[in-house]
């Protein structure tokens, strides 16, 4: 159906597809420790949420808002690193496990 609608999934997908590129930058910089994670995430809310709306969008801002609790917490010394680490772990495959 959508190629027969041509421009109707097309800025989704690629804004989507640009928000990944982004994720995978930011995240290679926030794992090397030039970026907080709180930071990360709050810039992958800012930036979910100017994308399309879709049932991803909505999907993957439930899981950064977790995830941005969860980064904070940590910077507050509430987690251990291990800790952090395991939340983060397992919210994201419940993502992956979503987006499915």
């Amino acid at each position: 159906m959508a190629a027969l609608l041509p421009g109707c999934s097309t800025p989704r997908d690629s804004s989507l597809e640009e928000f990944a590129r982004w994720e995978e930058s930011a995240r290679a910089q926030a794992q090397a420790g030039l970026l907080r994670w709180s930071e990360f995430y709050k810039q992958s809310f800012d930036r979910l949420t100017a994308l399309p709306s879709s049932l991803q969008q909505d999907t993957r801002l439930e899981n950064t808002v977790l995830l941005l609790s969860t980064a904070r917490k940590y910077e507050a010394r509430e987690l251990s690193e291990q800790q952090f680490v395991a939340e983060r772990n397992i919210i994201e495959t419940q993502l992956q496990s979503r987006l499915r």
